[in-house]
């Protein structure tokens, strides 16, 4: 892996003139390859900010530890890692104060509203189905038929089939046309 870093340094170097912020990229790799960490006091925030921003696509899939040691340098100096002794805030232990923040419970903060209403508007048509077919499902239990039902079965029954052949006459028109 640090051959890797190597070669890539070695041949960002002999590219010869790059972009003002090559050298910057370079001296953090080099304190990188070197360690195998970057000191957060070493390079001024911008710095490391610029050989962040360096980083190429290639670099941030296959060298995401340079890319995590340059993020935990900048965590570090904004826990005032590099601050002076007196103005750091947090207890003054032997271990480090850097924590990362804390993630957020939730994607969407909570909010006072209520319930929306289409999702009100969807349980009352789901609630009245239910009761219709409850009531479907007691009426053919118990075997009750009036006559305005045998009638209401018969008229649609007749409906769909004129339907279907209407459909058939306007299907076979095209056909017909050839």
């Amino acid at each position: 892996m640090r051959r890797l870093i190597a070669s890539a340094a070695l041949a960002l170097a002999l590219t010869g003139a790059g972009p003002a912020g090559a050298s910057t990229y370079t001296d953090v790799l080099h304190v990188y390859q070197q360690t195998g960490s970057i000191p957060p006091c070493r390079f001024t925030s911008p710095q490391l900010a610029s050989a962040l921003k360096a980083i190429d696509t290639y670099g941030q899939q296959y060298f995401a530890d340079f890319s995590n040691a340059i993020q935990d340098a900048l965590t570090a100096r904004a826990a005032g890692a590099c601050a002076p002794a007196g103005t750091r805030a947090g207890p003054a232990t032997g271990r480090s104060s850097v924590s990362s923040p804390p993630l957020p419970s939730s994607v969407t903060p909570p909010t006072d509203a209520g319930v929306p209403a289409p999702i009100i508007l969807m349980t009352v048509v789901v609630v009245i189905v239910a009761l219709v077919l409850a009531a479907r499902a007691i009426v053919l239990a118990t075997g009750w038929d009036p006559r305005w039902a045998a009638r209401w079965r018969h008229a649609w029954g007749e409906a769909g089939y004129r339907v279907s052949g209407g459909w058939s006459d306007f299907a076979d028109w095209p056909r017909s046309r050839r």
